[in-house]
């Protein structure tokens, strides 16, 4: 039995002291279609930012992540009860992904001119709209990152469903990215049931969901995502981009 679905609002739970941190009410159907809205029609000008413009976004990011530091750290350590010393490190991991993306980003999508018998070909990339990714508890910061960071430097917009036991640490990243200078609502975090996240994952503006397949992001998101497959991506699929492959058969009119 789904006991999310029985329930009105997310909650916190600090598994030490099995105090409640804090309740989230949970978004209603409306909310959560602006929630992806909002994303979108951030994404239709972040897409026109040049390489270098998002990724000096991303390095602000990252000196973000390590002036805030300790206050995610302990953040974490509270929801999910990890030692605050791993906490610390998975922050720098953080950061560490961060700099390396905003470094190699621009160079990694770049365009690529590949000469052939007849012209020019140019490999180009293009960001492909909405990213949804769907996200367990055990790394809160690390899981939320890894694929966001690299989906908003390839030009997309990202939403996150996170584990209901890091909801916390899901609207501090949301918060960390736009004080970085994100534009406000590319990043957008939900809070929505299992059954609300089908009507996200079929909706017409998402287009590609990213999981990590582990039991604590619910049977039911798996259930859902496997009717989807053609639009389902693991975290290690990088940069979400479309390739396009452009001839230019006579150089004498490029």
């Amino acid at each position: 039995v789904d006991l999310t679905m029985t329930k009105q609002q997310l909650t916190t739970i600090n598994p030490l002291t099995e105090q409640v941190l804090d309740t989230y009410a949970y978004m209603s159907d409306a909310q959560a279609a602006d929630t992806v809205k909002a994303s979108h029609e951030a994404f239709l000008q972040w897409r026109l930012r040049s390489l270098e413009e998002r990724a000096a976004v991303v390095a602000a990011i990252a000196r973000m992540l390590e002036e805030k530091k300790e206050a995610f750290a302990q953040l974490m350590t509270n929801e999910v009860g990890k030692l605050i010393g791993d906490s610390r490190s998975e922050v720098d991991l953080c950061v560490a992904i961060c700099k390396y993306t905003a470094e190699q980003g621009p160079k990694v999508l770049a365009d690529e001119e590949r000469p052939s018998a007849n012209g020019v070909g140019i490999v180009t990339h293009a960001p492909i709209g909405v990213v949804y990714g769907i996200q367990p508890w055990n790394f809160p910061a690390y899981q939320a990152v890894r694929y966001s960071i690299a989906s908003l430097m390839a030009g997309n917009g990202v939403l996150l469903k996170h584990g209901e036991s890091c909801t916390g640490s899901g609207l501090f990243l949301r918060d960390l990215y736009e004080e970085a200078g994100l534009p406000k609502g590319l990043f957008g975090v939900l809070l929505i049931s299992h059954d609300q996240s089908d009507a996200i994952i079929d909706h017409d503006l998402v287009r590609e969901e990213i999981t990590e397949f582990l039991l604590g992001i619910g049977d039911a998101d798996l259930r859902s995502l496997s009717g989807h497959l053609p639009g389902v991506a693991d975290l290690a699929a990088g940069f979400a981009v479309e390739r396009c492959l452009v001839l230019d058969l006579d150089p004498r009119f490029s």
